[in-house]
């Protein structure tokens, strides 16, 4: 009797457990099946691709040619598209909006070298291109990171650097990605459950806002646009080994650096963050000059930009005016 219990109690571990797999490779699946556009047919007619050494980069422009140039860098999975109501009011206001899309995401080139180090210099690379005059740069979540990057590692590129809900790991001990995600297999089942995941996306959009009424079909339409693009989910993969592991190398990694930067600083966070929650905002201040502005949004969560772009882009317009 005992046996027979154990032999069905093995037996319906195993059926769970290859009932798991088939589900986790059937997202996978559906990923390489679903990930058949081209770049020419799904980018919007409103950008151009700009060459670096590094592969081209995917840019919005917007606003007069002599304006004070605004460099706008996107955070996690989301791309220049993001920051269309910001760009509009900027280029309004009579700034040169600059919005990119940094690699992988977005439509830019997929070169499989994601360090914020790599970033900077890409963009640097952008900016040469575009002979563009010194830049007021705006870093949101995980572009923070490379934002920041540019303005230590180029100082005469940026005229002043605003950081919005930064995510710069900098209350995080430093570590490589965790053993577990190291297989490249392991991290496109991943990324194809979430990242790339058509079904996933609003849920996970509603995730990082603290207004989630604010997930709306056209923000979820963005975002799912360029994920459409040819090995999405395997480039994405790439680039999630860097994200998940700690860019010890990258200057803007160094909590010390903070108070030698040479270009005037301001942040904008969500008061109602959960991902990067304020205290971190608060961190972040003490470690920069003493003359560094910080705003917070109230209400807001980690991409105030579309949970209220009207309060956003009225802070970023006040901002910009300080600087």
């Amino acid at each position: 009797m005992v046996s027979n219990i154990l032999r069905w109690s093995a037996n319906g571990l195993l059926v769970l457990l290859l009932s798991a797999i088939l589900v986790v490779t059937s997202f996978r699946l559906a990923a390489s099946i679903r990930e058949t556009g081209a770049r020419a047919q799904l980018a919007p007619k409103t950008g151009h691709l700009v060459p670096t050494r590094s592969g081209r980069v995917f840019v919005q422009e917007k606003g007069p040619e002599d304006g004070i140039p605004v460099v706008l860098f996107h955070g996690t999975a989301a791309w220049s598209e993001l920051w269309r109501h910001t760009s509009d009011v900027l280029a309004a206001a009579g700034f040169h909006v600059i919005a990119l899309d940094l690699p992988p995401f977005g439509f830019s080139d997929r070169p499989g070298s994601y360090t914020r180090q790599d970033q900077a210099a890409r963009i640097n690379d952008v900016l040469d291109a575009l002979k563009a005059e010194p830049a007021i740069i705006v870093g949101h979540s995980f572009g923070a990171g490379a934002a920041t990057e540019l303005a230590m590692r180029y100082p005469d590129r940026a005229r002043a650097l605003v950081l919005v809900d930064a995510a710069l790991g900098l209350t995080a001990a430093p570590s490589d990605a965790p053993w577990v995600v190291q297989p490249q297999w392991i991290r496109e089942v991943l990324v194809s459950l979430t990242i790339t995941n058509p079904v996933a996306t609003q849920m996970l959009l509603k995730s990082l806002i603290a207004k989630k009424e604010r997930a709306l079909p056209e923000y979820v339409a963005i975002l799912q646009r360029p994920l459409a693009q040819r090995d999405s989910t395997s480039d994405i993969a790439d680039w999630l080994y860097y994200f998940l592991g700690t860019d010890t190398n990258a200057a803007s990694a160094d909590r010390n650096a903070y108070a030698k930067l040479e270009v005037p600083v301001a942040i904008l966070w969500g008061d109602k963050d959960t991902i990067t929650p304020v205290e971190q905002a608060l961190d972040l201040r003490r470690l920069l000059p003493s003359d560094t502005d910080l705003t917070l949004l109230p209400g807001l969560g980690h991409i105030p930009q579309i949970e209220d772009p009207t309060m956003f882009n009225d802070a970023l317009l006040k901002t910009l005016g300080k600087l």
